[in-house]
């Protein structure tokens, strides 16, 4: 696993959230981020709440470290500038939810981050819109050559209600 030395910046949080930094240390699938943030109160757990402009990511669990901070890796799927909110759950059963921050100013290098936001890709029609007169134009040619194999291959001769074939409206062969 390839370790990245990057630069380590930190930003201050809204109370009750202190410090909070991030360090990219793996690029191999995605992007893997060393985070960690301080949490004044008295917490129960902490968890990281990654998310972009179009989907969020599920919660990663935060430990507490020695030093009271709570620390975490989080495996992200992109090296984009994902945006990062901290949630912090009280021992009393409230909850407090920090700014959000993207990785750039929680200290991830800007070369790890990709320049830009890759927006998903449209969905494309099954059948193009220029093609329909194509699809018609094949509908009308089957049908036209199931009429003629009818022609061609259909008996002229027919029965009357007495028994007698005619072919045109003539009789060929009367009953005996």
């Amino acid at each position: 696993m390839p370790l990245l030395a990057v630069l380590i910046a930190a930003v201050v949080l809204v109370s009750p959230f202190g410090e909070a930094d991030a360090t990219a240390i793996d690029l191999s699938e995605g992007l893997t981020i060393e985070i960690s943030v301080e949490y004044d109160a008295e917490a129960s757990a902490v968890i990281v709440r990654p998310y972009s402009d179009f989907e969020e990511l599920p919660p990663t669990a935060m430990a507490l470290q020695p030093d009271g901070s709570w620390f975490a890796w989080v495996e992200l799927p992109t090296a984009q500038n994902w945006q990062i909110a901290f949630e912090g759950f009280r021992i009393d059963g409230t909850s407090d939810l920090s700014r959000g921050t993207d990785l750039i100013e929680l200290g991830v290098d800007r070369v790890v981050i990709e320049s830009e936001v890759a927006e998903p890709l449209p969905k494309k029609p099954l059948i193009p819109s220029g093609s329909w007169w194509l699809i018609v134009a094949i509908a009308v040619g089957v049908l036209a050559l199931v009429g003629l194999a009818y022609w061609a291959f259909a008996d002229p001769a027919t029965e009357d209600d007495d028994g007698a074939e005619t072919v045109a409206g003539e009789a060929v062969n009367e009953p005996t």
